[in-house]
This record gives structure tokens, C-alpha cells and sequence, in this order.
């Protein structure tokens, strides 16, 4: 029998680990004994036959120096571009906005979205801008 497929979302995980574990020259031996897991169930994260539990991505990330948004780099992206992904739960679907890295410059933006498409702004807004 076929094994079920992955979430993408745990590949991506499993490759960011990879990626940064052999960036800083650590073995899966070496990260497994240090996590208290074996080298295999490390190869089964990396390659994304296993999901890594919240608690085991705590203690990668703290683990390896690196923040947990490292671990999941690039996940952002997988669904990004299907338009029938579900809205997330503060009810609107992914944007351009949401692909911008920089917290501080994608909260300004969502922030001036907010401000020039509130009733009534566009012309107060259009008015300040012309003058």
C-alpha cells in the first residue's frame, strides 16, 4: 500500500532543518543526542515522513540558534498562489502584503491600507495628497 503523501508545509519544515543543521556543521547524530532523539527519527523530520511536534520545533530551534520562523521559512509561500485555499482565520485570504519580510514595514503597510480605505477617507485622504 501507498504511503500517504506529506503536507508540504512538513518538507518544508524537514529541508530548513537540513539546511541549517549542515549549515553549522552539526551531524544527525550529534542534533539527535543533543534533543534526545535518534539520528533516524532526525532523517524521517529532514525528509518529512514525520511531523515535528511544537515541542520538538522548540527545542530544534533553540537547539541549532535559530528562531523558530527560520524552521519555517518559505511555508508562507506554498499556498500563496492557490486561490481556493481557505481564508485564514482573521477571515481574509493571503496577500502580497503577507509576503513581505520586513514585520515592521508589512505592519506600516496593512496599517496605511487601513487608514486610506476606511468611509469617507479616500476623499479626505485624495484631498490632503492634492493640497
Amino acid at each position: 500500500m501507498a504511503r500517504p503523501k506529506g503536507n508540504p508545509i512538513d518538507a518544508v519544515v524537514g529541508q530548513n532543518l537540513q539546511r541549517i543543521r549542515k549549515s553549522r556543521g552539526i551531524s544527525q547524530t550529534a542534533l539527535g543526542e543533543a534533543l534526545g532523539i535518534s539520528f533516524p527519527q532526525i532523517q524521517k523530520y529532514e525528509t518529512g515522513i514525520n511531523r515535528v511536534s511544537a515541542s520538538a520545533l522548540y527545542e530544534m530551534a533553540r537547539a541549532l540558534g535559530v528562531s523558530l520562523d527560520d524552521l519555517f521559512s518559505g511555508a508562507e509561500q506554498i499556498f500563496s498562489n492557490d486561490p481556493t485555499r481557505e481564508p485564514n482565520l482573521a477571515g481574509r485570504r493571503p496577500t502580497e502584503i503577507d509576503q513581505i519580510q520586513n514585520p515592521a514595514i508589512r505592519e506600516a503597510m496593512r496599517s496605511l491600507i487601513t487608514l486610506v480605505s476606511g468611509p469617507g477617507t479616500q476623499n479626505e485622504v485624495g484631498a490632503e495628497i492634492a493640497q
